[in-house]
């Protein structure tokens, strides 16, 4: 109860300094009301092509985790099993986590066009997180396991489903489970700048282009419940496995 209290005075602070903010402004085209934002967010929800965009969205955010995820899990348990590849791919994982976003997703636009630099994008962004946590869960496995395994005659593969794959799960699933959230915004952030057909990042841009900030702010705060939905979804499943 008291958290939900605290939840609800926090969220009526911000509508309060918006309101203030905008009062200051008090220009509607360039900083809307909130009351204004609220009827274009209701307007918005009333529209079948609202959902048909953020289905679009969520459509290319869940083919690239699943390209990332397939492809890190898989590097990842090579990786922590051969210390050789884990040093190979060090500068590659290592420089795609620390360029900035902006500068990957121009980039890829550069060499891969619109089409299919959003999927390369969200795919890049996500897979470092899953090979690292991958990888860390395989070094993680109790060494008394490992040197059995080499006396024991079975095969890489039978190695890898039955025995590396289940004991490094919960590294996976938390690198899983984190890339959702962030896959998301550089996904949006990719598509306003790629100006994607059908998605949520082109919608911002229309509406910044066509100086329309209502439906700028409308789509801002669509894109914060998807991500709160997404964080408060994926607690569930990491408490409940």
């Amino acid at each position: 109860m008291r958290r939900g209290l605290l939840y609800a005075a926090s969220i009526a602070t911000v509508l309060l300094l918006w309101q203030v903010r905008a009062m200051r402004v008090d220009t509607p085209v360039l900083f809307p009301y909130p009351r204004d934002v609220a009827v274009t967010l209701f307007e918005l929800l009333a529209q079948t092509a609202t959902y048909r965009i953020i289905l679009h969205s969520l459509f290319r955010l869940a083919v690239s985790i699943a390209i990332a995820f397939f492809s890190g899990v898989l590097i990842g348990q090579l990786a922590g099993y051969f210390r050789p590849l884990a040093h190979y791919l060090t500068p590659v994982v290592a420089g795609l986590r620390s360029l900035p976003v902006a500068s990957l997703i121009v980039i890829i636009l550069i060499l891969y066009g619109r089409a299919a630099s959003i999927y390369i994008i969200a795919f890049l962004v996500v897979f470092p997180l899953i090979y690292e946590s991958t990888r860390q869960g395989v070094l993680n496995i109790d060494a008394g396991i490992i040197q059995a395994l080499k006396l024991e005659n079975v095969s890489w593969i039978d190695k890898l489903v039955k025995i590396h794959l289940p004991l490094s799960y919960p590294h996976i699933k938390t690198g899983l489970l984190q890339s959702f959230g962030l896959g998301f915004k550089v996904l949006v952030m990719a598509e306003f700048i790629a100006q994607a057909e059908t998605s949520i990042g082109r919608m911002l841009y229309v509406g910044r282009v066509n100086m329309e900030y209502d439906h700028v702010f409308a789509w801002t705060i669509i894109i914060i419940f998807l991500v709160v939905l997404m964080e408060l979804t994926l607690s569930k499943l990491r408490r409940s496995t």
